[in-house]
Protein backbone atom coordinates (compact mmCIF):
# COMPACT_ATOMS: atom_id res chain seq x y z
CA UNK A 1 0.00 0.00 0.00
CA UNK A 2 1.21 3.50 -0.79
CA UNK A 3 1.33 6.47 1.53
CA UNK A 4 -1.80 8.61 1.36
CA UNK A 5 -1.99 12.16 0.03
CA UNK A 6 -1.86 14.55 2.99
CA UNK A 7 -2.84 17.44 0.75
CA UNK A 8 -6.40 16.04 0.95
CA UNK A 9 -6.66 16.89 4.65
CA UNK A 10 -8.76 20.01 5.05
CA UNK A 11 -9.60 22.17 8.02
CA UNK A 12 -9.35 25.58 9.59
CA UNK A 13 -5.92 24.81 11.02
CA UNK A 14 -4.45 23.52 7.76
CA UNK A 15 -2.30 26.56 6.92
CA UNK A 16 -0.61 26.55 10.33
CA UNK A 17 -0.41 22.86 11.05
CA UNK A 18 -0.62 20.77 7.89
CA UNK A 19 1.75 22.75 5.73
CA UNK A 20 4.54 23.27 8.23
CA UNK A 21 8.03 21.92 8.21
CA UNK A 22 8.13 19.11 10.73
CA UNK A 23 11.40 20.41 12.10
CA UNK A 24 9.59 23.42 13.59
CA UNK A 25 9.91 22.34 17.22
CA UNK A 26 7.87 25.25 18.56
CA UNK A 27 4.82 24.35 16.46
CA UNK A 28 5.13 20.69 17.43
CA UNK A 29 5.41 21.52 21.15
CA UNK A 30 2.51 24.02 21.04
CA UNK A 31 0.32 21.50 19.25
CA UNK A 32 1.13 18.74 21.75
CA UNK A 33 0.43 21.00 24.73
CA UNK A 34 -2.53 23.05 23.56
CA UNK A 35 -3.78 21.92 20.19
CA UNK A 36 -7.34 20.81 19.61
CA UNK A 37 -8.12 17.32 18.33
CA UNK A 38 -8.10 18.44 14.69
CA UNK A 39 -4.69 20.09 14.99
CA UNK A 40 -3.14 17.17 16.86
CA UNK A 41 -4.50 14.57 14.45
CA UNK A 42 -3.64 16.64 11.38
CA UNK A 43 -0.05 17.13 12.46
CA UNK A 44 0.26 13.46 13.46
CA UNK A 45 -0.98 12.46 9.98
CA UNK A 46 1.51 14.80 8.32
CA UNK A 47 4.26 13.35 10.49
CA UNK A 48 3.34 9.74 9.70
CA UNK A 49 3.07 10.54 6.00
CA UNK A 50 6.52 12.17 6.09
CA UNK A 51 7.83 8.82 7.32
CA UNK A 52 6.30 7.24 4.16
CA UNK A 53 3.80 5.09 6.04
CA UNK A 54 0.95 3.49 4.13
CA UNK A 55 -2.66 4.29 4.97
CA UNK A 56 -2.98 0.85 6.58
CA UNK A 57 0.05 1.49 8.75
CA UNK A 58 -1.24 4.94 9.76
CA UNK A 59 -4.54 3.37 10.76
CA UNK A 60 -2.72 0.84 12.95
CA UNK A 61 -0.57 3.53 14.59
CA UNK A 62 -3.48 5.85 15.40
CA UNK A 63 -6.05 3.08 15.93
CA UNK A 64 -8.30 4.49 13.21
CA UNK A 65 -10.41 2.44 10.86
CA UNK A 66 -9.93 2.95 7.15
CA UNK A 67 -13.29 4.72 6.95
CA UNK A 68 -12.35 7.02 9.86
CA UNK A 69 -9.12 7.95 8.08
CA UNK A 70 -11.06 8.60 4.88
CA UNK A 71 -13.57 10.75 6.84
CA UNK A 72 -10.73 12.86 8.20
CA UNK A 73 -9.21 13.21 4.72
CA UNK A 74 -12.53 13.91 2.99
CA UNK A 75 -12.99 17.42 1.61
CA UNK A 76 -16.05 18.20 3.74
CA UNK A 77 -14.87 16.46 6.91
CA UNK A 78 -15.13 18.39 10.17
CA UNK A 79 -13.23 16.33 12.72
CA UNK A 80 -14.59 18.38 15.62
CA UNK A 81 -18.22 17.85 14.62
CA UNK A 82 -18.32 14.72 12.50
CA UNK A 83 -15.96 12.42 14.32
CA UNK A 84 -14.71 12.49 17.91
CA UNK A 85 -11.35 10.98 18.59
CA UNK A 86 -11.11 8.70 21.58
CA UNK A 87 -8.75 9.64 24.39
CA UNK A 88 -6.43 6.84 23.24
CA UNK A 89 -6.37 8.13 19.66
CA UNK A 90 -5.52 11.65 20.86
CA UNK A 91 -2.79 10.28 23.15
CA UNK A 92 -1.33 8.14 20.36
CA UNK A 93 -1.34 11.20 18.08
CA UNK A 94 0.46 13.23 20.75
CA UNK A 95 3.04 10.48 21.19
CA UNK A 96 3.67 10.46 17.43
CA UNK A 97 4.38 14.20 17.69
CA UNK A 98 6.65 13.68 20.70
CA UNK A 99 8.52 11.00 18.77
CA UNK A 100 8.88 13.44 15.88
CA UNK A 101 10.46 15.97 18.26
CA UNK A 102 12.85 13.33 19.60
CA UNK A 103 13.82 12.28 16.09
CA UNK A 104 14.33 15.91 15.00
CA UNK A 105 16.50 16.55 18.07
CA UNK A 106 18.53 13.39 17.43
CA UNK A 107 19.15 13.61 13.69
CA UNK A 108 20.28 16.62 11.70
CA UNK A 109 20.04 14.81 8.37
CA UNK A 110 16.41 14.90 7.11
CA UNK A 111 16.88 11.54 5.35
CA UNK A 112 17.77 9.88 8.64
CA UNK A 113 14.78 11.52 10.33
CA UNK A 114 12.38 9.99 7.84
CA UNK A 115 13.98 6.54 7.85
CA UNK A 116 14.51 6.17 11.61
CA UNK A 117 11.13 4.55 12.31
CA UNK A 118 12.13 1.62 10.10
CA UNK A 119 15.54 1.01 11.69
CA UNK A 120 15.86 -1.84 14.20
CA UNK A 121 16.84 -0.38 17.55
CA UNK A 122 18.75 -2.18 20.31
CA UNK A 123 16.78 -0.22 22.93
CA UNK A 124 13.70 -2.17 21.80
CA UNK A 125 15.36 -5.57 21.53
CA UNK A 126 15.98 -5.12 17.81
CA UNK A 127 12.40 -4.05 17.03
CA UNK A 128 11.75 -0.96 14.95
CA UNK A 129 10.01 2.13 16.32
CA UNK A 130 7.32 1.55 13.67
CA UNK A 131 6.66 -1.94 15.03
CA UNK A 132 6.15 -0.45 18.48
CA UNK A 133 3.93 2.35 17.12
CA UNK A 134 1.74 -0.12 15.25
CA UNK A 135 1.50 -2.96 17.74
CA UNK A 136 2.08 -1.85 21.32
CA UNK A 137 -0.31 -0.33 23.83
CA UNK A 138 -0.11 3.23 25.14
CA UNK A 139 2.03 2.33 28.16
CA UNK A 140 4.69 0.64 26.00
CA UNK A 141 4.51 3.46 23.45
CA UNK A 142 5.00 6.13 26.16
CA UNK A 143 7.95 4.17 27.53
CA UNK A 144 9.52 3.84 24.06
CA UNK A 145 9.21 7.58 23.37
CA UNK A 146 10.65 8.35 26.81
CA UNK A 147 13.56 5.93 26.30
CA UNK A 148 14.43 7.49 22.96
CA UNK A 149 13.98 11.00 24.37
CA UNK A 150 16.31 10.34 27.26
CA UNK A 151 19.07 9.65 24.73
CA UNK A 152 18.38 12.65 22.50
CA UNK A 153 19.26 16.31 22.68
CA UNK A 154 15.64 17.21 23.48
CA UNK A 155 15.30 18.38 27.11
CA UNK A 156 12.54 16.32 28.72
Amino acid sequence: MRAFDVSRIRGASQPDHCNLRLNDMDVLKKTIMGGNQREILCLALVTLESWSLSAASICRVLRLTTSELEDVMHQSSDIEGLYRLTAKQVERSRLVLELCIVINATFENPRNRNKFVNWPNPIFGGRTPLDILENDDLVALRLAVHQLGSQSRWPW
